[in-house]
């Protein structure tokens, strides 16, 4: 190639990146003004609803599944709000508490999976949904600088934030699974009459179940933990963390590990696993890790009376 040959094929590579840089800027903001209207699903939705009401709500539950599905926190204060989504854990959880307002004063609620921390490997992957909005909030993009999920490209080329997101997003701002005036983040299960068959033909297979015999909990679980625990003292915030019931734990001896951990750390810990212990009543589970809506009703009736959220 001479010299000419190569200013040109330079030229017109340069072309090309500084075109690409502009559609992907008209691209990325058109969908970003979509998505900041979306406020239903938990793909964005969910994520929009919270940012709009953390600097109001005075209390607020995070975690994963077993939270969203399981405390209908309205019986628990009226100025609540939900944040539990399906497979979320502390690294979500956390991210979202560091944008709460300083100088407010809240309750958080922070459900914890003893298994969760004390799995050798917990890699934070599940905060790669909050990169929607990685270029608009710096604590966001901190976090998730910190967890090296993003890629070089994703400095340049921002519409990387919406990867497998976008479909989900419009979905939802076509088609909102919810009216936002009525919703407060707490989503009950029902159980039908084929679930339930199916939950019974689980529970009568004699399955082994292989319990963790190394309880040293995951060093990044426990960073986290430290993280939220300093933001709240720091913040006017207070912490309670729970464990929600399960139809039968196995494994006993992580959650007693976890109260130790919780104990050392200074933070509030109510352990519900056994909750239902006495009372098998299959109508309030859909499976072995998840009440049913009359599981949670019951549940969060009996978490209102035991909690003091608020210190005297």
């Amino acid at each position: 190639m001479n010299k000419k040959q190569l200013i040109k094929s330079l030229k017109l590579i340069a072309f090309i990146v500084v075109v690409s840089y502009v559609v992907d800027k008209i691209v990325y903001y058109s969908i970003t003004k979509i998505s900041d209207t979306v406020y239903s699903g938990q793909a964005i939705g969910k994520l929009n609803h919270y940012l709009s009401i953390k600097d109001t709500t005075k209390l607020i539950v995070f975690g994963s599944s077993r939270a969203n599905h399981h405390i209908d926190v309205k019986k628990l204060d009226a100025s609540s709000f939900n944040m539990g989504v399906d497979g979320k854990f502390i690294a979500y959880s956390a991210t979202l508490i560091k944008l709460l307002p300083k100088d407010l004063k809240q309750t958080v609620i922070l459900q914890i999976d003893p298994d969760v921390a004390y799995r050798e490997v917990y890699n934070r992957l599940e905060t790669k949904t909050l990169m929607v909005k990685y270029h608009s909030n710096p604590i966001i993009k901190e976090e998730l600088d910190r967890a090296e999920l993003t890629t070089p490209f994703q400095k340049f080329y921002w519409c990387i934030d919406y990867n497998g997101l976008a479909l989900g997003i419009l979905k939802n701002a076509i088609f909102p699974k919810y009216d936002l005036d009525t919703y407060y983040g707490y989503d009950p299960m029902e159980v039908h009459s084929t679930q339930k068959e199916i939950f019974k033909n689980i529970l009568e297979r004699n399955d082994s179940i292989v319990c963790n015999t190394n309880l040293k909990i995951n060093p990044l679980f426990n960073s986290y933990l430290k993280e939220v625990e300093s933001f709240c003292t720091a913040n006017n915030k207070k912490l309670i963390t729970i464990t929600t019931p399960i139809y039968i734990d196995k494994c006993p001896e992580d959650n007693m590990a976890l109260k130790k951990t919780l104990e050392d750390l200074n933070i509030e810990y109510h352990d519900y696993t056994n909750f239902f212990k006495d009372n098998k009543h299959l109508d309030y589970w859909v499976d072995i890790a998840h009440m049913s809506n009359k599981g949670a009703e019951a549940f969060s009736e009996a978490l209102s009376k035991d909690l003091n959220i608020y210190d005297e």
